[in-house]
């Protein structure tokens, strides 16, 4: 049996699911998520400060649902990578990474002796022509990361970004469909990433996300924060809620959004030839608003489905005090980084 924590420590809470393996079934051991303080992450001091701020939180959490395995692997923030789609020609694999640092510096804003790059090869041609997806990060990031990870006892597998994680849900759960959007919905920021056969073409992150819908219904109804937030999860955008005063509220920030994704599509039917997504999956804890899934596939014209990443996992042993049908959505990132070796 093999076995996995995922740790998906976002701006606002911390969650951890735990996974194994027996035979070809994959088994939920263990999920929860703990509330983490507020802060404002501008610098890599701040953003240290806040993974040191949150080490007592997750070794709480840790204890309180009994997690055995020590492996981890970890999500990187998507506003903090750079990622690309870059063509190369016919070259050994010794030789790949040079090509690499080349191209890297037309695309990454920072000396390349100041970052780490990785990449997968997603596909070659019949002359050998290669498609590959690159992702960089600044050791700055990781070295916080792999810094807080030691001070919990843990062995750090990987840090991984949100888009490679979510496809490995993707792939367990739609094996019916080639080319997917997803839209990843946090509560400060969004990730819109494309997969074609199982591959990641393109990630880009938006600082659009649940806070700012909040807010537009917080400032068009005269309401407190907290008030707009429980409008917000009853009402959604809705045209026959409240008169349409909600939906009237949020289709600016709705509109943002949208016009985010119409340029993925764009850029993904250039990177493909002039092929068109054929469904669109929603994540994140913004993803069961309601009407949102209604108004996009109205607005694209595409099926438009909120990822259920538990149905392919035997959830029966963990006892959880969410119902996963309907928050799930919520743990998809978390469960794709424990995913990581179970999943081929």
């Amino acid at each position: 049996m093999s076995e996995l924590i995922g740790i998906d420590i976002g701006q606002n809470s911390v969650k951890i699911v735990s996974l194994s393996k027996l035979g070809d079934s994959l088994v939920l051991d263990a999920l929860g998520e703990a509330k983490l303080s507020a802060m404002d992450i501008k610098t890599d001091e701040d953003r240290g400060k806040f993974l040191d701020d949150s080490e007592k939180t997750i070794k709480g959490l840790m204890d309180d649902l009994k997690i055995k395995p020590k492996q981890v692997v970890a999500g990187l923030p998507e506003s903090e990578i750079i990622s690309r789609l870059v063509r190369l020609p016919p070259l050994k694999e010794s030789e790949i990474m040079d090509a690499l640092k080349f191209e890297a510096e037309t695309f990454v804003p920072y000396p390349l002796d100041e970052v780490s790059i990785d990449y997968e090869i997603i596909e070659k041609d019949d002359a050998g022509r290669l498609t590959i997806f690159v992702v960089a990060a600044r050791n700055k990031l990781i070295q916080v990361y792999i810094k807080l990870f030691k001070s919990l006892g843990l062995e750090l597998l990987a840090l991984e970004s949100s888009s490679i994680a979510l496809r490995r849900v993707i792939k367990v759960n739609i094996n019916t469909v080639e080319r997917v959007m997803v839209v990843d919905l946090g509560e400060k920021s969004s990730s819109i990433f494309n997969i074609n056969k199982g591959n990641v073409y393109f990630s880009r992150s938006i600082m659009v996300g649940g806070e700012s819908i909040t807010r537009s219904i917080s400032l068009g109804l005269s309401l407190d924060m907290a008030s707009a937030d429980e409008y917000k999860k009853a009402y959604g955008i809705k045209e026959s809620e409240l008169e349409g005063k909600i939906r009237s509220a949020v289709m600016p920030v709705f509109n943002n959004i949208a016009e985010e994704i119409r340029k993925a599509m764009a850029l993904f039917m250039e990177d493909s030839g002039g092929k068109k997504i054929e469904l669109m999956i929603l994540t994140g804890g913004g993803a069961n608003l309601p009407g949102l899934a209604e108004e996009l596939t109205k607005f694209f014209g595409v099926e438009v489905q909120v990822v259920q990443p538990f149905s392919k996992i035997d959830i029966s042993k963990t006892r959880t005090q969410f119902d996963l049908n309907i928050e799930g959505c919520r743990f998809a990132l978390v469960t794709g980084l424990a995913m990581r070796g179970l999943v081929e």
